[in-house]
């Protein structure tokens, strides 16, 4: 449930910027996936890929559909992870500064994804399997 909670947290606040991202975030969002990255739609891509990680955040927190929201973060922290942390030129060192980060986003939603939300969840409370033996 700790786990949960802090990759829930964790993308929520990292996620959040899609609230503003056609307001006052434009710009930079323009800037940052069009010309940095190099992605043909930026807008459309900050707006896929912040909104997972938002609206990712606060499922995975309730535990509600765990497993999906789960494996669309890892995705999200795999691109995140090869596309804008990893140095290919290997100026300094390998990863940038929030590679670290992402790539524990990654194996901890790739952990979510394939232990699913717990005991303490809403998946287990809705969609509970009873099990019997024989």
């Amino acid at each position: 449930m700790l786990l949960r909670l802090w990759l829930g947290y964790t993308m929520i606040t990292g996620g959040q910027s899609v609230l503003t991202i056609f307001s006052t975030d434009r710009e930079f969002f323009q800037n940052w996936f069009g010309h940095e990255l190099g992605f043909p739609a930026p807008l459309l891509m900050a707006f896929l890929a912040k909104g997972i990680e938002f609206a990712g955040g606060i499922l995975i927190c309730l535990g509600f559909f765990t497993r999906v929201s789960s494996s669309l973060i890892a995705f999200d922290m795999l691109i995140a992870t090869l596309v804008a942390n990893i140095d290919y030129h290997m100026k300094e060192h390998l990863l940038k500064e929030d590679g670290f980060v992402t790539i524990s986003c990654f194996l901890f939603a790739c952990l979510l994804a394939t232990s699913g939300g717990g005991i303490y969840s809403l998946d287990n409370v809705i969609f509970k399997k009873k099990f019997k033996l024989i």
